[in-house]
């Protein structure tokens, strides 16, 4: 038996067993295999454990500038490395929970992150005063995507 291709355009969409119509194998675009390429969709929670580790040393800097006089630049970048980097791991935290939730129930992840779009425009749409809240989570996993992606880019998987 040899899979039949469906092309769209001319680009190979996926190809199928010509007797069920069952999809072998999905064939995705050069914008996609690029973002797979930044981002793959592995469950691992490296770059969480990554992070926790730069939010401590910056907690640790933080720390040893309260405890000795040290300038006060040192203390305020230490309290805003520490900040930032425990939001975007709570972030990251965050996307690994709803991947690894949506692989233990063979589930699509996309849905639950259209499920949770859902959720957050029906709430903006009962309480506009949400909306710089949303901006902000939006905002930072935008952040979080950034920072994963430079992590894997230096070898964390």
């Amino acid at each position: 038996m040899v899979p039949r291709v469906i092309t769209y355009y001319g680009q190979p969409t996926k190809s199928i067993c010509p007797f069920c119509g069952a999809t072998f194998a999905k064939f995705s675009s050069g914008l996609q295999r690029f973002f797979e390429r930044i981002h793959p969709r592995t469950l691992s929670f490296d770059a969480f454990k990554k992070l926790i580790i730069f939010a401590s040393c910056f907690g640790l800097i933080w720390l040893i500038s309260q405890w000795i006089e040290l300038p006060k630049t040192l203390n305020l970048i230490g309290t805003i490395g520490s900040l930032t980097l425990l939001i975007i791991a709570a972030a990251e935290l965050t996307v690994q929970l709803i991947e690894h939730l949506a692989a233990k129930l063979s589930h699509e992840s996309n849905y639950y992150w259209a499920g949770l779009v859902l959720i957050l425009s029906v709430l903006l749409s009962q309480n506009p005063d949400l909306i710089d809240y949303t901006l902000l989570f939006s905002g930072v996993m935008l952040l979080r995507w950034i920072a994963v992606s430079a992590l894997r880019a230096f070898g964390v998987k």
